[in-house]
């Protein structure tokens, strides 16, 4: 059947305020019960505000972070639906869920994020932005974290390319515009994260991310691949001890390192990690063009 909204970008631009009542019903209702189990008085204030300020400081490898990332990504499966039953009238799956003869592409996203990561981290040491200090033993968290971060990393890829980039690929025939339309909405999304404007490069990178994450979606459709990649790329970081977006991550870094001070922010990366070095913005728009001369030439 045909779509009940027939331009794409406009579905695009319709399911984000959809998405937040989503992500604000289905979380806070969530946040409701979890007070009331840990026996919260939700009729005081002060006691619900308390309760709410204390998640704020929530590690990666937290059972609640856990239980607030699976509460996220079953509104975005909520609002998708919606959009793909009413609006799009088409079957969810549409948006990239098939994992036949997927696996290869699970491995080179996974493969993929640990030699970028790892490049990068190269890169900054001989350029003396970074020095290691040490090792830091295995954490069993790591556990933990990995099941959040896979959890964060499709809830991302399910919205901004399964839902947002699809429709606008729908609407042009230019990979590159919608591309560029899907990355905006995902710079925007992070630009309330820590440092995030510390200098110009962090929200350059998060928009230059949207492409090196989605460009593989425009020739398979599926999303397997830019998933297992995103959650590399966040595992990987954290594994080699930098932040994620500006957030720390002790609960599972292996390696100990800090900023050498030696080299401006735009290069290091300062507070907000790579993702904030001119080094992961050039290595990000260079994975793009290699992603992209693959599957060109293998079409």
């Amino acid at each position: 059947m045909e779509p009940r909204i027939k331009n794409g970008w406009l579905r695009a631009v319709l399911f984000m305020p959809i998405w937040f009542f989503a992500q604000a019903i289905v979380q806070g209702v969530g946040i409701a019960v979890i007070m009331i189990s840990s026996g919260v008085d939700v009729s005081d204030p002060a006691a619900a505000d308390a309760f709410v300020a204390s998640m704020q400081g929530m590690s990666f490898g937290s059972p609640m972070m856990l239980l607030m990332t699976a509460l996220g990504i079953l509104s975005s499966f909520a609002a998708i639906w919606f959009m793909m039953a009413v609006v799009n009238r088409e079957p969810l799956m549409n948006i990239g869920l098939s994992v036949e003869n997927r696996g290869k592409e699970m491995l080179a996203g996974l493969g993929g994020a640990l030699l970028f990561i790892g490049g990068i981290f190269l890169i900054l040491w001989v350029l003396g932005a970074i020095t290691v200090t040490g090792s830091v033993g295995f954490k069993a968290e790591v556990f933990m974290v990995s099941i959040m971060l896979f959890i964060a990393a499709f809830n991302e890829e399910i919205v901004f390319r399964g839902y947002l980039l699809k429709n606008m690929m729908d609407e042009t025939d230019n990979r590159w515009i919608a591309l560029a339309g899907s990355s905006v909405f995902f710079a925007l999304v992070h630009s309330g994260n820590p440092s995030v404007w510390s200098t110009w490069v962090p929200m350059t990178e998060l928009f230059a991310a949207g492409f090196i994450l989605g460009i593989s979606y425009t020739f398979t459709k599926n999303l397997w691949l830019p998933t297992f990649f995103h959650f590399g790329w966040n595992f990987f970081q954290g594994l080699f001890g930098f932040e994620i977006s500006g957030m720390g991550v002790d609960s599972w870094k292996m390696i100990a390192h800090e900023n050498t001070g030696n080299v401006p922010d735009v290069i290091s990366g300062g507070a907000f990690g790579i993702e904030g070095s001119v080094v992961s913005l050039c290595c990000t728009i260079l994975g793009t063009y290699l992603i992209f001369k693959y599957y060109n030439e293998k079409r």
